[in-house]
């Protein structure tokens, strides 16, 4: 008789519940009209609805995002109760073509689209791992716990926009990496759908790939001339008054408190501090962040894996605005830890390709006790900075790192 493959049976038994767990909440959710207009689709929803009736330079109107937002949950709508389209204007021609009267319908289909959008990242992943000398059995292992990543799941069922900034990162990531300007151009660009997170992984490039940050000004360049023609003068001054107002933390759908930043984490920590000074902490700290990353990437010989971790590590924690969905750029530090890992044999090949997996899983599990729910990712993220940085003190039981096979 065969010994038992533990190994297989976590494989295929993690990713089995996933799915399953998946199938069974999105088909809730779809199905029940509260669950449905209570994602935050319904303000993607609104913006093309405005877009395809009233013209893109209305989207912005937080009167008519009200009206098209009451017409779905059935019920009027206080004015701070209206879930606001703050999202950046160049997406406003796709959403007028992937939403329709039929909310359910747009909803399938913008879901899919932002499937696409991850499964083209998690390919360009697959490819750098190729690059890096992973096999393919462990490319596919890493690609399918990526697709199955808990946070992504939140994203889709959320009815979010991540999936470009999780492309973005891709690109950021992979470009870094083998020394390609122009995908780090790209890939910032697309990062911009979070402009707060753009900024601390852009800026700190004018110290050492200076061509890198000229590709990302051309194509943000694009994006920012293409918003202005989408919405004209009068549309942009519409959208940076809904920046303005959401920016306040105050506003319906904010929820500072369900944060997985800094914010967030003061906010549950000490609850009895006002918001204002918490709001001032967070981008004290952030603004501190961006010094402190432009003043590292000064200092460093090469942008390496242990550059790439903390680097984005800290732009997920520091940032003034991250939601749980936002958590699927997780993925990014973590596939640099598993290259950095491997590469300098810390880590088997073996062993790699589960990380994703596990690392679901936990979080999964943590979602299901509201105490660790917003808690367990400033885990995760800890721990991938001391893997990547003290590797020989997180593996000490290993004596030698010659000792390991990939």
């Amino acid at each position: 008789m065969k010994p038992i493959n533990v190994r297989r049976v976590f494989v295929l038994a993690g990713l089995t519940t996933l799915i399953v767990i998946y199938a069974i909440l999105w088909l809730k959710m779809i199905s029940s009209p509260a669950e449905r207009t209570g994602a935050d689709f319904i303000h993607f929803y609104a913006a093309g609805i405005i877009a395809r009736n009233q013209g893109a330079v209305h989207v912005y109107d937080l009167e008519l995002q009200q009206t098209v937002e009451q017409e779905q949950v059935g019920f009027m709508l206080a004015p701070g109760q209206v879930l606001p389209f703050n999202h950046v204007p160049y997406l406003i021609p796709i959403l007028s073509v992937v939403v329709s009267k039929n909310y359910v319908a747009s909803f399938w289909r913008w879901a899919i689209l932002m499937l696409i959008c991850y499964m083209i990242g998690i390919g360009l992943i697959a490819w750098w791992f190729r690059q890096k000398e992973f096999d393919i059995h462990t490319m596919l292992l890493i690609s399918a716990g990526a697709i199955t990543f808990y946070p992504v799941f939140v994203s889709l069922m959320q009815g979010q926009d991540t999936a470009l900034l999780f492309l973005g990162g891709c690109l950021w990531v992979v470009g870094l990496s083998l020394e390609r300007d122009g995908l780090v151009g790209i890939g910032l660009a697309l990062i911009t759908v979070r402009p707060q997170i753009a900024v601390l992984l852009a800026f700190p490039l004018i110290f050492k790939r200076q061509k890198a940050f000229g590709w990302f000004c051309l194509w943000a360049g694009m994006l920012a001339i293409t918003s202005l023609f989408i919405l004209g003068i009068n549309g942009m001054r519409s959208f940076v008054n809904v920046l303005l107002i959401t920016a306040g933390g105050k506003w319906y759908g904010t929820n500072q408190p369900a944060m997985v930043n800094l914010i967030g984490l003061l906010m549950r920590l000490v609850p009895g501090m006002s918001e204002e000074i918490v709001l001032l902490i967070g981008w004290v700290v952030y603004g501190l962040t961006l010094i402190g990353l432009c003043v590292f990437w000064r200092r460093i010989r090469k942008i390496g894996e242990k550059q790439i971790v903390l680097t984005a590590t800290l732009a997920l924690f520091t940032v003034p605005h991250l939601h749980y969905h936002d958590l699927a750029f997780l993925l990014i530090p973590t596939a640099a830890v598993l290259v950095g890992l491997v590469h300098t044999k810390y880590l088997r090949l073996q062993e790699a390709g589960l990380a994703p997996l596990a690392v679901s899983l936990f979080l999964l599990l943590g979602s299901l006790i509201t105490e660790f729910v917003f808690n367990l990712p400033y885990v995760v993220m800890i721990l991938l900075v001391l893997i990547m940085w003290f590797p020989d003190r997180v593996f000490f039981w290993r004596r030698s790192k010659d000792e390991i096979l990939s």
